[in-house]
C-alpha cells in the first residue's frame, strides 16, 4: 500500500514537472525532488491511515497491514535498510503473545512489527507522547508507554497491556530498558521486570535477535544497512509458567545473544 503510494507519488511529480513545467535535462531534477515527494506521500499517508483506524479495535487486520506497509516502506526508501528475515515460521499466527529483541536503534520497533502478520505494538517511553503525530500513532497501534519517572502509570499502562495481550494482541518488549551499550548487538543485562508482561498475560514468549541496527545511525540514508533478523522457537507459557521473572530473563536473554552474529 505505502510503497505503491510513495511510487506513484515519485513518478506523477517527475512527469508532471517535465511534461508542464521544464523538460530535458531538467527531469534529472524532477526525479530527485520527486524522491522527495514520495517520502511526503508516505508520512502523509501514515497520518491519514492513523486519523482513520484509530476508533477500530487495536486487533484490526486491516490497521496492522497499513503500519506493516508503512514500515515497510519507510525501511526501505527511506532509510534505505536491506533486511534478511529467518525463522518466520515460529511467529504463531494467534494467541498470546509478548515479543523480546535487542534493541540498538529507534527503528527496531519497525523492523518487528514489519515482520509480525499479526497485530502488534510495542513499549514506548513516554516521552515520545508528547509529539503531536507521533502520539496519535502510538495510540492508535496499542503501545504501551513506559513512564520511567512515575512507577503508578507504568502499572495502569501494564495492566491494560495484559488485557489485551490476554485478548491475542502480541506486543514487543525491549528488556534492557531501553538503547543499551551499542558497541555490540548483544543484550548485556535483562530486567526482571519486563517479563511481567509475558508472565501475567499468560502468554507465550518470542525471542527475536536483531542484527546490526546499530549502523543505521552512520548509514542511512546514503549508504545501505542490512539487518538481519533471527526469529527464535517460541517459549510456551507452560514451560515457564513456575519460573521466577529473573529465570525467564537468564533463557530469554541467552537465547537472543544465541542470534547475535559475531
Amino acid at each position: 500500500m505505502f510503497t505503491i503510494l510513495f511510487l506513484l507519488s515519485w513518478a506523477l511529480f517527475s512527469s508532471l514537472m517535465s511534461i508542464y513545467v521544464l523538460g530535458s535535462w531538467y527531469i534529472i531534477l524532477w526525479v530527485i525532488l520527486g524522491y522527495f515527494v514520495g517520502v511526503i506521500g508516505i508520512v502523509l499517508g501514515i497520518i491519514f491511515h492513523t486519523l482513520t483506524t484509530f476508533p477500530l479495535s487495536i486487533n484490526s487486520k486491516y490497521k496492522n497491514y497499513g503500519f506493516r506497509s508503512a514500515a515497510y516502506a519507510l525501511s526501505r526508501f527511506v532509510f534505505n535498510l536491506k533486511i534478511i528475515v529467518t525463522g518466520l515460521e515460529n511467529v504463531p499466527r494467534e494467541g498470546p503473545l509478548v515479543i523480546y529483541t535487542n534493541h540498538k536503534s529507534y527503528l527496531d520497533p519497525l523492523l518487528v512489527i514489519e515482520n509480525i502478520k499479526r497485530p502488534t505494538a510495542f513499549t514506548p517511553k513516554s516521552s515520545l507522547y508528547k509529539i503531536p503525530i507521533l502520539r496519535m500513532v502510538l495510540k492508535t497501534l496499542g503501545c504501551m508507554p513506559v513512564y520511567r519517572d512515575d512507577n503508578r502509570k507504568t502499572a495502569k499502562a501494564l495492566i491494560e497491556s495484559i488485557k489485551n495481550v490476554k485478548n491475542g494482541f502480541s506486543m514487543i518488549v525491549f528488556p534492557e530498558g531501553g538503547r543499551k551499550n551499542r558497541d555490540t548487538d548483544e543484550v548485556s543485562k535483562s530486567l526482571p521486570g519486563a517479563y511481567k508482561l509475558a508472565s501475567k498475560a499468560n502468554a507465550n514468549i518470542l525471542p527475536i535477535s536483531i542484527n546490526g541496527s546499530a549502523n543505521i545511525q552512520h548509514n542511512a540514508p546514503f549508504r545501505k544497512t542490512t539487518i538481519k533478523l533471527v526469529i527464535h522457537d517460541l517459549i510456551k507459557y507452560e514451560d515457564y509458567k513456575e519460573m521466577h521473572t529473573s529465570e525467564i530473563a537468564e533463557i530469554v536473554t541467552n537465547k537472543i545473544n544465541e542470534g547475535i552474529i559475531k
